[in-house]
């Protein structure tokens, strides 16, 4: 079975939020709730391999797509 993480930014749905979301997809499908900014970084869940879901806390866009690209990477080495 293929464990693969992206993310696509979309709208804020309120006027005064500055940031957009990003949804989490896995597999092509949405996953769970967007990832919104909270003050000092995104907020939100990304989905392991295991079935488990994992909060990495407040993180930078960037460091938010790194912990995407490990756990993409290590979902990949396990399948191999």
């Amino acid at each position: 079975m293929t464990h693969r993480i992206t993310l696509q930014s979309k709208p804020s749905p309120h006027f005064h939020e500055r940031h957009k979301r990003w949804q989490v997809f896995l597999n092509g499908e949405p996953w769970g709730d967007p990832f919104y900014y909270n003050m000092r970084g995104f907020r939100g869940v990304l989905p392991l391999p295991g079935g488990q879901a994992f909060d990495p806390g407040e993180l930078s866009l960037t460091r938010l797509r790194q912990e995407v690209a490990q756990i993409n990477r290590e979902a990949r080495e396990a399948g191999a």
